[in-house]
């Protein structure tokens, strides 16, 4: 159940007379939405316990959104946080940051978090040290509205905001910079969903001691909306927002043009945007954003609001942050938080058997070893991210592909629970279809096409498509040749391993792939801005709320993460469909039309769901990996040697 139907339905059952602890119970037990709505019979409000933040008296500011593209994310070593998608270089799927509710949503959603599963912590034991977390892949920017990749959305989160985070234990919204949950009960959102008014906490300050103000929240969607930033996240803020607007220093008015189910959890990380500073960024021409001091890591220009700030970049080295003296929710227990990046996964499980760095993803093929080590707690367990290849459709760059019985052969062509049992260790599920496993609409009985492995299918469609083997035994047709080039980022073992026995698997059929790797950063560029593939490999990860716009939408495809020029109108009508209603029963099923309309077309072929497989020093205490929020109590960690 999402938050925003948690609260539609919590306010239905009090209009109805009913308790709201027999409503909790219902809950915390898994009811679903849909037998509550059942019981009501009836659709409302919400309920929360309203904290009032006073506001200061300015001329209105208004924000109306512009036109065009949305999201993708990648590089990181362990819990990146994934937004619509997390392409991730890490040897294990990067965590995404929201799940489905579970338990206690009504604490969630009104404070920070505790005393839950990930949300028990000790009390603070020592001041000062530091936290390591070690990554083969660097950060390409320090800026929340350019950044789509892990490593930088890692240290965005140390260094910056959102108005609203979400629990580690639920999934569900509690207030960051805004002072509370917008809901009906308290209204902060209208009857018809349309509108949603945040009030602000008032004691936020930016690290270097401007007040944080309604302008900020103004200004950072107004830019990502400005089509000039050529910003990943421009087609979800203009599809979904009217305006934005700013009454006075300490509230905030989003106009939506349609109604977004999960518009509190539905944007990055699981969360709302992460909020820059208007008075560092508003002189600067949006089209030089990219390339300001802000952006690229300046002590003096990257200004935040979040538990850390800003020391050094050294590029394919490492980043350091330092504790924020002033952070609203107080100072942090270490005094510094470095991102190391190192060669490849095998270098990170042997610094964390060493000490040399306290947090870090492994290989499953380590993860029985790592175990064993005294010094760590490792973990293993599932996410919203997954293992995809994506052909590219675009016909002015290849036309290999444009017949989906060339696409539909090559994955039947692929034994998939063979390369998960063996490159994965076992922990990874094959995917049927697109949902994760960990989402509420997650059907894989309700999926046609499931794509087993079957060769003699494979060879049948290719040869009925036209394409016969030569005397090489590489297929071609009208003279040109069943052959392309399969990419995917260096370092990544994993990842290296699925390309080889995919090359072997295509092979067998006639079919003639050559790996090829490259340095992270220039992939993303490959992947994201140029497009130069023919087929790529990567990671990714969703959101717990299902809509997957941001992937498989045509508006997407620039400043979105449809990276292969994928078009369907039909599947752009059932995502719309999905993202305005707010019956869960009646989106699963518009998301299963989607995913069988996709599994026939086949633009990209999601391989497996892997599980997360990270390891912490056991030095560092409050630091719980999960597949829902990692980093939300940083300001918490601490280390029991103070160094």
């Amino acid at each position: 159940m999402r938050a925003e139907e948690f609260w539609t339905l919590a306010d239905a059952w009090e209009r109805q007379g009913l308790g709201r602890r027999d409503f909790l119970r219902l809950v915390g037990g898994g009811v679903s939405a849909a037998t509550i709505a059942a019981i009501l019979a009836a659709c409302g409000g919400t309920a929360a316990t309203p904290t009032s933040a006073p506001a200061a008296t300015t001329a209105p500011t208004t924000a109306a959104a512009t036109t065009a593209p949305t999201k993708a994310t990648g590089g990181q070593a362990t819990s990146a946080p994934t937004t619509a998608a997390a392409a991730s270089p890490s040897a294990a799927a990067s965590p995404s940051r929201a799940a489905s509710p579970a338990a206690s949503p009504a604490a969630a959603a009104s404070a920070f978090p505790s005393g839950g599963k990930n949300s028990t912590l000790e009390p603070v034991g020592k001041q000062g040290g530091h936290v390591s977390e070690l990554s083969f892949a660097d950060a390409k920017t320090t800026n929340a509205m350019l950044a789509t990749d892990g490593s930088s959305l890692t240290l965005i989160q140390m260094m910056f905001n959102a108005l609203v985070q979400v629990s580690p234990d639920t999934g569900l919204p509690y207030p960051d910079l805004a002072a509370e949950v917008p809901t009906m009960a308290n209204g902060g959102i209208s009857a018809d969903g349309l509108t949603y008014t945040f009030k602000l906490r008032t004691d936020v300050k930016w690290s270097d001691g401007t007040p944080f103000t309604s302008k900020d929240v103004v200004f950072t969607y107004t830019t990502m909306g400005n089509k000039a930033l050529s910003g990943p996240y421009t087609n979800d803020v203009n599809e979904r927002i009217a305006s934005v607007t700013a009454p006075d220093d300490h509230t905030v008015v989003f106009k939506l043009k349609k109604v977004v189910a999960p518009f509190l959890i539905g944007f990055l990380s699981g969360s709302m945007y992460y909020v820059v500073p208007e008075h560092i960024l508003a002189s600067v021409p949006v089209d030089q954003i990219k390339s300001h001091a802000f952006s690229t890591g300046d002590p003096k220009a990257t200004i935040g609001t979040g538990p850390f700030m800003f020391k050094e970049w050294v590029k394919d080295d490492h980043v350091t942050l330092v504790k924020n003296p002033t952070f609203f929710r107080g100072a942090p227990a270490i005094d510094q938080y470095i991102y190391k990046i190192v060669k490849d996964a095998t270098v990170v499980s042997a610094q964390l058997k060493t000490g040399e760095g306290d947090l870090g993803s492994i290989t499953p093929s380590l993860y029985d070893e790592m175990s064993k080590q005294p010094n760590l707690k490792v973990s293993a367990y599932d996410t919203y991210s997954f293992t995809f290849y994506a052909y590219q459709l675009d016909p002015a760059k290849t036309t290999l592909f444009q017949d989906k019985a060339v696409r539909q052969a090559l994955a039947y062509a692929l034994d998939r629970d063979s390369m998960v049992k063996a490159i994965d260790f076992g922990l990874a599920q094959v995917a049927v279809g697109t949902m994760p496993v960990l989402s509420w609409a997650y059907a894989p009985d309700k999926i046609t096409n499931k794509y087993p492995f079957d060769i003699n299918k494979a060879n049948q469609l290719l040869d009925q498509a036209g394409w016969a083997k030569g005397p090489d035994g590489i297929r071609a047709k009208d003279g040109k040749k069943l052959s392309f080039t399969l990419w995917t980022n260096a370092g990544n073992t994993q990842r290296g391993q699925y390309v080889t026995v995919m090359q072997q698997m295509w092979k067998a059929i006639g079919v003639d792939a050559s790996p090829k790797t490259e340095e992270w950063n220039a992939y993303i560029t490959r992947i994201t801005e140029t497009h130069d593939f023919e087929i790529f490999l990567v990671g990714f990860g969703w959101q717990p709320d299902p809509d997957q716009t941001s992937m498989w939408s045509c508006d997407a495809y620039k400043g979105g993460f449809n990276l292969n020029k994928y078009c369907n109108p039909q599947v752009d009508d059932l995502l719309a469909k999905g993202l305005s209603t707010l019956d869960q029963a009646q989106r699963k099923q518009y998301y299963e039309q989607m995913e069988n309309l996709l599994m026939d077309d086949l633009p990209s072929m999601i391989l497996d769901f892997p599980k997360a497989t990270s390891a912490v020093n056991k030095r560092v205490h409050n630091l719980t990996p999960n597949a829902i929020n990692v980093y939300w109590d940083a300001h918490l960690w601490w280390v029991d040697d103070g160094k």
